[in-house]
């Protein structure tokens, strides 16, 4: 958590009457009228000190919002659509009244709205609100709207101000492992080609051994260890074939071309860039290091393993616009431009079928920009036989 961003500024005030206002000066005007026709000194009273107690209210509720201002304190650095801890501080100016029961609804990125509550914020000091929240697009971030709401005193009015509080927010995309990483094994512990490491995950189990001097504890298995003590024998370990291989190094090539009359969503671009962010983050997590290679950075090679250099990727895809003018020939030149020691992956916005023709013939992962596929489903309406065996059981 970092502090010390700038406070709000004022925008505009806003005063609207509350039901129970209108019935308050209704009355006051009634009884005042009726005071008139009537000339009943009583009830022109009443109504007179109803009229001069609703200027009163509007004088403090205005002078209640005045001479506070906001701050937010919150991370600079999160990922799309992942809650964080935030902090929102009122600062009260002003050095004789104090502000009492204010609501504050704070619209994060201008989009999400969180609502909290101070019932009593002092003199010259301030109220501090925890809140949580989350950011559901990626970018970068630095004006959020507030809006200062309070019906004090006597809930007649609804005195509201609005600000905007300044505190940039760089919001990454929301990393989603692609499904083929799952489908196959590829990339993880199924690599054959040239370039390759061990994996750490075990191999297929092959059997039982006796412990040996070196073995893990979490390899023993314990229902024929207590068979073997029983008998007098040594503890039974679990044996395991080698480890499955992965790639020395990856590349992640994205591209948004694709052939003429196919459709151009915005959605699909965002998605992909969450593709991208999860695929990298999946490599970088099992230990291969892994190259992004795109168009919207103008095919310029970005190492993404180390932390420096993972932090520099994650700025470039939360400040990505898609790139309009990519070619056919610009997407084989950077494949052929990869070597076949490195593992290669093909992300875009477009679906497979507008681009996968061009590709040249060379073993590449294709992570398909439709992760979710929604099959027909046929409807199978019960028997009331089959409805009677169920109610039995």
């Amino acid at each position: 958590m970092q502090t010390g961003p700038r406070p709000a500024f004022v925008e505009t005030g806003e005063v609207t009457i509350t039901p129970r206002g209108a019935f308050f000066i209704g009355a006051s005007f009634a009884m005042t009228v009726a005071g008139l026709l009537r000339i009943d000194g009583v009830l022109i009273a009443l109504g007179m000190a109803g009229i001069l107690l609703t200027l009163i209210v509007l004088v403090f509720g205005k002078w209640n919002l005045r001479g506070i201002q906001l701050q937010l304190t919150a991370p600079r650095r999160v990922f799309a659509d992942t809650p964080f801890d935030l902090r929102m501080t009122q600062f009260n100016r002003r050095s004789l009244f104090d502000a009492c029961s204010t609501d504050l609804e704070l619209q994060l990125s201008k989009s999400v709205k969180i609502d909290t509550h101070s019932s009593w914020t002092a003199a010259r000091s301030s109220a501090t609100s925890k809140l949580r929240g989350s950011i559901p697009t990626r970018g970068a971030i630095s004006q959020h709207p507030c809006i200062l709401k309070s019906t004090f005193p006597l809930s007649l009015f609804r005195f509201q101000r609005k600000l905007e509080v300044e505190h940039e927010i760089l919001v990454f995309p929301k990393p989603l492992v692609p499904r083929e990483f799952f489908a196959t094994g590829e990339f993880d512990d199924a690599w054959n080609g040239e370039g390759h490491q061990a994996g750490d995950a075990p191999g297929e189990p092959r059997g039982l051994r006796p412990y040996q001097p070196g073995d893990r504890a979490k390899q023993i298995h314990w229902p024929s260890t207590i068979r073997s003590i029983a008998r007098g024998r040594n503890p039974r370990v679990r044996e395991y074939d080698p480890p499955g291989l992965r790639p020395r190094q990856a590349v992640v090539i994205y591209h948004s071309f694709g052939t003429d009359n196919t459709l151009i969503r915005t959605d699909l671009f965002e998605r992909s860039l969450s593709l991208v962010c999860g695929t990298l983050r999946h490599l970088r997590g099992i230990g291969v290091p892994a190259t992004l290679r795109a168009d919207f950075l103008s095919w310029k090679s970005q190492p993404t393993f180390h932390s420096e250099s993972w932090s520099e990727a994650l700025t470039l895809l939360a400040r990505a616009n898609r790139s309009d003018h990519t070619e056919a020939h610009d997407v084989i030149a950077e494949i052929e431009a990869t070597t076949p020691d490195q593992a290669l992956v093909l992300i875009s916005d477009m679906p497979t079928e507008a681009w996968k023709h061009i590709l040249p013939d060379r073993s590449m992962l294709i992570v398909d920009i439709r992760q979710h596929r929604y099959a027909k489903r046929s409807l199978r309406f019960k028997s009331q036989k089959e409805l009677a065996t169920q109610a039995t059981f």
